[in-house]
């Protein structure tokens, strides 16, 4: 007997399944490329439990009759396609003819059709991959698919789903996606009985307006560039638009979303000189092309892609968004000539001559005048002014103090041992510099504060939550539809540590207090900052508390450039060392680092 067997259609079908139908967003997606195909100018989406219990998708396409509604659940049935010549220039969203016998293999599928110019339809009934029954039925034109217990006869890969907040989620960015690149069509999204979106039809700049905040308006570049057969066309984001996470960037290719990578590096290439690793801008951008130049056949899912000229496709790509960015760039300052001599020139020789008046001491440090006959360049006024605190002289009798000491002790073991007694300074209003026993300590502002801050967070999530500083008029914050419900998910640990938000509409929120401490006046940008953070990041620690508290102290502590005065740096390193680990912030960042009488000896060449 042979061992090797032809497998049957409904265990291929289930095996399908999990290339094409990954989670309820993916099943969603199926089925709206569908109904665009159809035509539809209206599409509703209803989901229940993040899609784990019920994805439904209405359309006013052109609809099904009896015969086509029963093979468009066979699996390699289409419409879309007919000749391998047609498969080489796809103008179609689907063209597998694999996506609902997938979907119905592993869910309980009722699909209601009426063809267009019909009084009636019928209605079809799909278990586990088993046709049960169609009947005709009343209804009005198009094709109404619901899709329930996705992965009911699949326990495996049902258990694998996440929260339903976290699919619900995904669905959100389904949608965004085709509502973007067809914002002529009218969605609707429903999820728990509760409408989530409506969108009319539009233009694309009020589609995404509407999708995510008026800010918008006011922040987006419009792109318009052809070369030789290629069009770009869409929106990018200024500097205004700059996130901390992933997730609103959009590239269709012939009305279809795609990932590449290399093509999104091409946009993130022009922004290169605008915006820091870890943050990325806005764009919505699609590109038209002759169908037979891209190759869309690569994987089931079809977003993946190939293009027949890549490079050249990646050169009018980054050179169409440099050139959108053209008037931000203009206002850059070229860095390109930086010249540290002239950085680090020393004080024009009158300011000098009035220091010496001043502290006799000060007179140490040399002048250019005294090198050559050349007059020393002119230097800013805020480095002439910086105060030279490392230029007194120490008194001869500490020397012989050191001497005498290190020759009855020896050299001591290097310890670092916090003094509050010794001075603070700031460094480019970045880090903070103090002597310690063993030598030198420099310490990161920034993570520092985060390290307190999330300290005071985790224990104010395990015991006595914090109290709020009220402020005098709540800040009324709209949101994304993703910003919202991720909102709802953190929003009992934000109030723990002194947010105080209420519900003030559909996808925004009244902010009326924040934690104790927190700088005011940025409270909208750091609430998306938090968001982003815990999005991008979250998935690393072990607990929502940890996340959220993370997330807070990352985004609500002080800044690299904020000047910090004496008493303010001294109570950041008192607090600092109260806390359980001052070395590392929450994300692993070192705080401290220390240079020992050793190092700086050896750096000097001192034996």
């Amino acid at each position: 007997m042979s061992k090797i067997k032809i497998l049957s259609d409904q265990l291929t079908n289930k095996i399908a399944a999990g290339e094409v139908v990954q989670r309820p967003a993916s099943l969603i997606k199926e089925l709206v490329e569908n109904s665009l195909d159809a035509g539809a100018t209206e599409i509703t989406v209803v989901v229940k439990n993040g899609g784990k219990s019920l994805c439904q998708v209405i359309d006013n396409g052109e609809g099904m009759n009896k015969d086509d509604l029963l093979l468009a659940f066979e699996r390699y049935a289409t419409s879309k396609i007919a000749t391998t010549e047609d498969l080489m220039a796809i103008r179609t969203l689907g063209f597998r003819g694999e996506a609902l016998a997938s979907i119905a293999a592993v869910s309980i599928v009722n699909a209601i059709s009426v063809e267009k110019g019909a009084d009636s339809g019928y209605e079809l009934r799909i278990e586990g991959g088993s046709f049960r029954e169609i009947k005709a039925v009343a209804g009005t034109v198009g094709t109404n698919i619901s899709v329930k217990n996705l992965f009911f006869n699949v326990p495996a890969r049902r258990k694998f789903l996440k929260s339903r907040e976290v699919e619900f989620r995904h669905i959100i960015d389904v949608i965004r996606k085709f509502s973007m690149i067809h914002p002529r069509v009218r969605f609707t999204l429903i999820h728990n009985d509760k409408e989530v979106l409506r969108l009319r039809p539009e233009e694309l700049l009020d589609r995404i307006v509407n999708l995510y905040s008026v800010e918008y308006r006011k922040n987006l570049i419009r792109i318009d560039e052809q070369r030789a057969g290629i069009t770009l066309s869409g929106y990018i984001g200024n500097l205004n638009l700059v996130r901390a996470r992933r997730g609103d960037q959009y590239l269709f290719v012939n009305n279809r979303y795609i990932s590449d990578r290399l093509m999104n590096y091409a946009v993130g290439k022009a922004y290169s000189n605008l915006v820091s690793r870890g943050e990325y801008p806005f764009y919505c951008l699609h590109l038209e092309m002759d169908p037979s130049a891209v190759d869309v056949n690569v994987h089931p899912t079809k977003m993946e892609v190939k293009f027949r000229e890549q490079n050249r496709v990646y050169r009018f790509l980054e050179e169409s968004v440099k050139a959108g960015l053209k008037d931000i760039l203009d206002v850059i300052p070229d860095l390109s000539k930086f010249s540290p001599e002239y950085y680090y020139a020393p004080a024009p020789f009158e300011r000098q001559q009035r220091e010496e008046k001043k502290n006799p001491e000060v007179g140490l440090i040399s002048t250019g005048s005294e090198i050559g006959d050349d007059k020393a360049p002119e230097s800013p006024d805020y480095q002439t002014e910086m105060p030279l605190h490392f230029s007194r002289r120490k008194p001869e009798g500490r020397w012989t103090e050191r001497a005498r000491r290190f020759v009855e002790q020896g050299f001591p073991e290097p310890k670092m041992e916090y003094r509050p007694d010794v001075p603070l300074y700031q460094l480019h209003n970045k880090y903070i510099i103090t002597q310690v026993k063993s030598g030198l300590v420099i310490i990161d502002q920034h993570v520092a504060h985060e390290r307190i801050l999330y300290d005071n967070a985790i224990k104010a999530m395990a015991k006595e939550p914090w109290r709020g500083q009220q402020l005098l008029f709540p800040q009324v914050i709209e949101l994304s539809v993703t910003d919202f419900s991720l909102l709802l998910e953190v929003l009992p640990f934000l109030e723990k540590i002194g947010f105080s938000i209420r519900e003030f509409g559909k996808n925004t929120i009244a902010l009326e207090a924040v934690p104790a401490g927190m700088t005011w006046g940025n409270e909208s940008t750091i609430i998306k900052e938090i968001l982003d953070h815990y999005q991008e990041f979250g998935t690393k620690d072990t607990s929502i508390q940890s996340k959220v508290a993370a997330s807070y102290s990352c985004k609500a502590a002080i800044k690299s450039g904020d000047k910090l005065t004496e008493e303010e740096m001294r109570n950041l390193v008192d607090n600092l060392f109260a806390t359980d680990d001052p070395y590392f912030c929450p994300h692993g960042r070192p705080i401290i680092v220390n240079l020992t009488l050793k190092e700086l000896d050896k750096r000097f060449e001192r034996t």
